[in-house]
């Protein structure tokens, strides 16, 4: 009877271990949009410039924890294996301040909703419409943005940015690279657009 318990446990312990190691699911990879601009060359100096970020609008397909792709012209895939570390919207977001603090050469940048501290000459309103791309092959973010007064909230601009980038491999990694290089290119957009007009 003993021995037969032993025999019993052990069984148990062996399917346990063999369900984790074939029939478990993969450990989830995350992953995060990296700024283009920090230290690079900025479009101007407007150290008492300050600009307020937001709201942010995107599709329903994008705005999930999975990276999606596209397969073809009409089918998306979603990497439920590979995910965002916070939301797309949310690095977006980040990386959209920490691009124009660095462009624009302040740190006067504020994200909506939180409301700034500081005088806004600009408001800056992004309109994501797509942000995917076919993987080891290209992403494309479109995207309408506007400029609009901190002062009476008049739009001064209104622009739509279309950026293709290339995928260097097949990797996922290289997928979220190249959507970073896509964003990097409209936030410069912004800025010299900004730096042009300079304070409202």
């Amino acid at each position: 009877m003993h021995g037969t318990g032993i025999w019993a446990l052990t069984g148990v312990a062996i399917a346990l271990l063999l369900a984790g190691c074939l029939g478990g699911s993969p450990r989830p990879e995350f992953y995060r949009l990296s700024p283009i601009a920090v230290g690079a060359s900025p479009a101007a100096a407007l150290p008492e410039l300050g600009v307020a970020i937001g709201a942010i609008e995107f599709p329903r397909y994008l705005d999930r924890p999975e990276i999606v792709a596209r397969d073809g012209a009409n089918r998306l895939v979603l990497a439920s294996g590979q995910r965002w570390g916070g939301t797309l919207r949310s690095e977006v977001q980040r990386v959209l301040t920490d691009d124009l603090a660095a462009l624009l050469g302040t740190s006067r940048v504020a994200v909506y909703p939180v409301e700034p501290r500081f005088p806004v000459a600009w408001r800056v309103l992004l309109d994501v419409r797509s942000f995917e791309g076919v993987l080891g092959e290209s992403v494309v973010l479109r995207a309408r943005w506007t400029l609009a007064s901190g002062v009476d909230g008049r739009a001064v601009a209104v622009e739509e940015s279309v950026v293709e980038e290339k995928v260097s491999s097949g990797t996922w990694e290289a997928y979220v690279a190249a959507q970073s290089a896509a964003l990097g290119v409209v936030t410069r957009q912004i800025a010299e657009r900004i730096a042009a007009l300079a304070v409202p």
